[in-house]
Formats: structure tokens, sequence, C-alpha cells
């Protein structure tokens, strides 16, 4: 068991210290670049619809690695991969001022769902909707 903990606190330090170094590597690649960094809240990012005149968000939109866009009002039926959905979405979000870093995930969900109603006219909720 003692070993086990141990095995466990070298592993957590190395994926730590891997991370910073990558994102050390990032920032001085995009000065260098001329380019900035900034970071979103990526919260529901593969599970949003990108779509501009959708923007669905359930947690049934993704299964796996494939994004399927399931909105009960209409057939969008937006297909894709969730990375690239994830990416989309967060491109997206960069100049969103109501969703920032620190926004909490529940906050978040609720404020896309807001925007999805108000877009789209309020629909009503379809028959067996568990939100």
């Amino acid at each position: 068991m003692r070993r086990w903990i141990q095995a466990k606190k070298i592993s957590r330090l190395c994926s730590s210290w891997a991370r910073d170094e990558n994102q050390e590597r990032i920032t001085v690649h995009a000065n260098v670049g001329g380019s900035g960094i900034k970071t979103v809240n990526a919260a529901y990012t593969s599970q949003t619809c990108p779509d501009p005149g959708c923007g669905y968000v359930h947690s049934d939109n993704r299964h796996g690695d494939v994004f399927h866009c399931r909105n009960p009002y209409w057939e969008c039926n937006w297909q894709g991969d969730v990375d690239h959905v994830a990416a989309m979405n967060i491109k997206s979000r960069i100049e969103d001022h109501q969703i920032d870093r620190f926004t909490p995930y529940r906050e978040v969900k609720k404020i896309l769902e807001e925007r999805f109603l108000r877009a789209n006219g309020k629909p009503e909720y379809p028959i067996g909707y568990q939100g």
C-alpha cells in the first residue's frame, strides 16, 4: 500500500511538471510568433451545438468522440468530432463577456440555456424534457 501511495505521488508530480512545462513552451512560442494567449472557460464546449442558429446544449449531444445535435425543437442534426466542436465553441467564447474563466460550470450551463431560449423565441419544452 505504501509503495502505491508513493507511486501515485510521483506520478502526480511528473504530470504537474509536464503540464507546467507545456504551458511555458506554449507561452514562449506564442510570444515569439507575435501571438497572445487567452484562457477561457471550457465548460460544456463539447456539448453545445456550434451552429450559431442553434446553440442547443445537452449531454445527449455527445457520444464518445462524436457530436450530434439532438435539439428536440427542430431538426438541427449538426454533426462532427467533439474536439472540433469544442474548438469552435472555445473560439467563440474568447469574446464572450458573460462567461469568463472563473464562471462556475452550473452558471455557464444556465447562461447557455437562457441564450438558446432567447434566440429561439423561448420554445416550449418538449414532453419528457429533463434539462
